[in-house]
């Protein structure tokens, strides 16, 4: 166990939802997480299911796909995948398959409201991690948003010369 411990402080050390707790708030929420492996292929949640657990993966690999089966990412250990909606109560955004064996610990949303209503001081430092998480999202969004404006402003304003012909 105690290797699941290091593994679990050292994880939480590197997911910005979890930024900033202690080692000891760290093991309040390593005892509601369950162990869970799967195989390569697995389907780990899909785009569209209610949001009712994160994941912390401890090994393996991750390829996150959009609706349409598009990767747009992929998540390597020690990493979290499905943290908002836990939060937010929204359905899942991607679909996660397994593309080799992997490990992760898994937090469900009934859980993680439980240590944090029972340690105010987690609750805090979680919620304020939420709140760092979507506001950097959002403004990552409306950059993305900035520049796609760009790009079609330009479009829409350059004009391409026709090439000249030599005439005999």
């Amino acid at each position: 166990m105690s290797q699941d411990v290091s593994q679990f402080v050292a994880a939480v050390r590197r997911i910005p939802l979890f930024q900033g707790l202690n080692p000891s708030q760290a093991v309040s929420l390593l005892k509601v997480c369950d162990r869970k492996s799967i195989d390569a292929g697995t389907v780990l949640c899909q785009y569209g299911d209610r949001s009712e657990q994160m994941y912390i993966l401890l090994s393996g690999s991750l390829p996150i796909r959009t609706e349409d089966g598009a990767q747009v990412a992929r998540i390597e250990p020690v990493s979290s995948v499905g943290e908002m909606g836990i939060f937010t109560e929204e359905a899942r955004s991607a679909t996660v398959v397994a593309s080799e064996a992997s490990s992760f610990f898994v937090l469900g949303k009934y859980k993680r409201q439980g240590v944090m209503r029972q340690n105010k001081e987690i609750e805090v430092n979680i919620s304020r991690n939420v709140i760092a998480t979507l506001a950097q999202r959002l403004r990552d969004a409306n950059q993305e948003l900035n520049h796609l404006r760009n790009i079609v402003a330009d479009q829409g304003t350059g004009e391409v010369a026709a090439p000249e012909i030599e005439e005999d």
